[in-house]
């Protein structure tokens, strides 16, 4: 991303020419444009601004002009905030002082301040049809895949996992923590490809069996023999050792010996039930992945925690099934924004214009697999503090 900003107007106009996008002005006599694009310094008049970020961080990025051109006028910053949360449930801006020199002279120094941008924590709610898959890019540089989505369809034109396109493009050969929420096959199907085909260094299980499949079998034997790999079944209040700065806390879990036929008519549901379910923490953000838990286990989740479990992004439960998503268990979440994984045209008619309505009437925000493909969310927020810039030695 590169952001631009000028004083002078005549040079806003040049770089609007070359492709940047104008907001403004910041005050009586400043201005300033903008392009998301790739990371680096541009060099404008004699100020070179350098700001790094990705793709998701434009909106709170752009914030950076606020403060370098009106301190005096927090209001325009916050009038801009607003408007940036249109567009991204995550925009944050925080004030901080300026230094008195970083390097150079005071006149190299100027009246600028400094804009960091933290380490970021990446979800990818990842399109595989009907199934769920989540990758979590950790600031540390590792990852967590949450589930891993269907199997190949025996009339699909695919030779591997959907989730497999996906992971090697994205250039990814391990897996670092690896979580099976619970053994239906929407949810483990492509984690067979994934022990043959990755490293895996840790697998997160629910202990339930699902009966009337061999393929939850298969995953957990590759996860056993997996070279390097350590396979645990995490307890209701465990916390996973991810990385630094990132809380990873396991609100439910089934990690006790069980099978789905133990349950009679109720196999299916008890499978879903017993779905690891998530909390993850990091910058003062939070989102909250539910697997395909049910209303009951909802409930019981509101009772247990309360205001805790308050989270700023929610994966919905079940793609949308009637079953989940109650009103109490969401307005206890109280997401600024949910995700549906689910196929177009399913079987199963999901989402059900139940939850759609509700999630509609409770002003939250949603995306969708089946509408808009593979979807990205930046956890966390970038904080804005002094920032100093010097005259460029670039000439024009």
């Amino acid at each position: 991303m590169r952001i631009v900003i000028s004083k002078n107007q005549a040079s806003v106009n040049r770089a609007e020419a070359r492709g940047f996008q104008r907001s403004g002005p910041l005050g009586p006599d400043a201005c300033w444009a903008f392009r998301p694009c790739v990371s680096g310094p541009f060099r404008l008049d004699s100020t070179t601004v350098v700001c790094r970020a990705r793709l998701t961080y434009c909106a709170e990025a752009l914030l950076a002009g606020a403060l370098l051109f009106s301190p005096q006028t927090p209001a325009l910053a916050a009038d801009s905030l607003e408007a940036l949360k249109a567009r991204d449930a995550f925009a944050s801006l925080q004030f901080g002082p300026a230094p008195a020199l970083l390097e150079g002279s005071a006149a190299d120094a100027g009246e600028a301040r400094k804009v960091s941008l933290a380490p970021g924590l990446n979800i990818f709610f990842i399109n595989v049809f009907q199934g769920d898959a989540e990758l979590i890019e950790l600031p540390n540089g590792q990852n967590l895949l949450i589930d891993a989505g269907p199997p190949v369809a025996r009339d699909s034109q695919f030779t591997t996992p959907i989730v497999s396109n996906f992971l090697k493009k994205r250039g990814i050969t391990k897996i670092d923590h690896l979580v099976l929420t619970h053994p239906h096959a929407d949810h483990y199907g492509g984690m067979e490809w994934g022990f043959d085909n990755l490293q895996v260094g840790n697998f997160y299980d629910t202990r339930i069996d699902n009966s009337d499949a061999a393929g939850d079998d298969t995953v957990r034997a590759k996860a056993k023999t997996e070279p390097g790999c350590a396979v645990s079944y995490p307890r209701e209040g465990q916390r996973l050792d991810l990385a630094p700065g990132v809380e990873a806390q396991v609100l439910h879990s089934c990690p006790d010996v069980s099978k789905s036929s133990d349950y009679g008519q109720n196999a299916g549901n008890a499978l879903n039930d017993c779905s690891i379910t998530l909390k993850i923490s990091y910058q003062g953000a939070s989102a909250l992945f539910t697997g395909d838990i049910g209303s009951e286990v909802e409930t019981r989740l509101v009772k247990t925690y309360g205001k805790a479990l308050q989270s700023d992004v929610l994966k919905v439960g079940h793609h949308g099934s009637a079953y989940s998503s109650s009103e109490p268990f969401l307005k206890a979440v109280a997401p600024k924004v949910a995700y549906i994984e689910v196929g177009k045209y399913n079987d199963y008619g999901h989402p059900t214009p139940l939850i759609l309505e509700r999630l509609e009437k409770l002003g939250i925000a949603l995306h969708r697999t089946d509408k808009e493909g593979t979807l990205e969310y930046a956890l966390g927020r970038l904080d804005f503090q002094a920032l100093a810039f010097r005259p460029s030695p670039y000439p024009n």
